[in-house]
């Protein structure tokens, strides 16, 4: 079984005094080598690692992989509310990315703030996939309440998006009811979940039961390289295999689900 894994940040070598951690292709893939994983769908920067240009941050990653196009497929990062927004979206589309990272406590915003509608609404028509941090992260909750998530997805009902972390163990369940209620075309991130020391995101215990209730495809894992270890992946990937659900599921999960979304075969 091929794997294709979600969530790889690929991170420029850090500047003196920077707190990101570097995370190259060559490292990267050094890591999937690691953990047996074939191809990863990783993530540019964000704006404000790379001279504050959205543009330069998704242009980065697209030549700092441009040697492994065979393992490594590009998604986007994006702003919704940046003034070149709409433009760096349709120049993604344009490049053969439908994937998108968006991080609303990083570019600080409100997901439902009404000058993202049009983003929403181009997303939407161009087939995009939004690829979402959910869950406390040390900035406002109402920026980015799971009810936020479920209005934009009851406004745009063919917007598929995922929910990286199902919003941790503050919110999953209100995930599981947004997942429940738009069966189509939302899905849930099993990223950075498995670890019982961090208690805001180890949801672990209740995977099993969501994906028992919900259906295997409804879920994507994900690294988060670089801020996982080798070791944690290898701990998570083994912990999904040790549920107790069947091959076909798994086979879903860890990266049939999402070659179907981004549009590549794992065959």
């Amino acid at each position: 079984m091929k794997i294709l894994a979600n969530h790889a940040h690929l991170i420029p070598a850090p500047h003196p005094g920077d707190w990101w951690p570097e995370g190259g292709a060559t490292k990267l893939l050094k890591h999937m080598d690691a953990c047996q994983i074939d191809m990863a769908v990783i993530f540019p920067p964000f704006a404000c690692q790379v001279n504050d240009d959205m543009w330069q941050a998704n242009r980065w990653a697209l030549e700092e992989i441009k040697p492994h196009r065979d393992r490594l497929i590009p998604a986007g990062t994006i702003f919704p509310l940046a003034p070149d927004a709409y433009e760096v979206l349709q120049r993604l589309h344009d490049e053969g990315i439908r994937q998108l990272k968006i991080h609303p406590s990083i570019d600080l915003h409100d997901i439902t703030d009404p000058a993202a509608q049009p983003f929403y609404a181009k997303a939407q028509e161009l087939g995009m996939i939004l690829d979402y941090h959910t869950g406390p992260h040390g900035t406002r909750l109402s920026l980015a309440k799971p009810e936020k998530f479920d209005d934009v997805a009851f406004d745009y009902p063919q917007l598929r998006m995922v929910f990286e972390h199902l919003g941790g163990r503050p919110y999953y369940q209100e995930f599981s009811a947004i997942l429940a209620g738009h069966r189509s075309y939302c899905f849930g991130g099993l990223t950075s979940i498995y670890n019982p020391e961090n208690y805001l995101w180890h949801i672990a215990p209740f995977i099993e039961e969501m994906i028992r209730g919900l259906g295997a495809q409804h879920f994507i894992f994900g690294l988060d390289f670089p801020w996982n270890s080798v070791e944690a992946n290898q701990r998570d990937l083994a912990f999904i295999r040790s549920l107790g659900i069947s091959a076909e599921d798994q086979t879903k999960i860890l990266g049939g689900n999402l070659a179907g979304l981004v549009g590549i075969s794992l065959e």
